[in-house]
């Protein structure tokens, strides 16, 4: 890491804070999918099931960045990380309802990428 790089962070304090937020809202995201996933096993016919894989951009993400989302990902259930692009721009997801993909990206974003750019940036 370049000493320009860590001037501009800010103070370990306040990434701790943020790092025990992120925590947090990973175990939110984990209970309440293993949830849906439950209730969708349980009680939704197959035909009504929508798996597919997706696209999910990775705009200026770190490498440890995208190695922490995509854990984070095919940790929660219904989603699974499949592969990353050669440079580093772009992941696959497998999702288990993936008939909206704007969703699913855009909950990723919301639930997962934004708390972890919290205390890694």
């Amino acid at each position: 890491m370049k000493n320009t790089e860590r001037k501009t962070r800010r103070p370990i304090a306040v990434r701790l804070f943020a790092f025990i937020v992120f925590i947090f809202a990973f175990t939110r995201e984990l209970l309440s999918s293993n949830i849906a996933v439950a209730r969708t096993v349980l009680f939704q016919p197959v035909s009504a099931l929508s798996p597919g894989f997706i696209t999910y951009r990775l705009d200026g993400l770190s490498d440890f960045e995208i190695v922490v989302l995509t854990h984070c990902i095919t940790l929660t259930p219904g989603t699974t990380s499949v592969e990353v692009s050669q440079d580093h721009t772009q992941l696959v997801v497998h999702a288990l309802d993936a008939r909206d993909p704007q969703d699913v990206c855009a909950s990723i974003k919301a639930k997962l990428e934004a708390p972890m750019l919290a205390w890694t940036r």
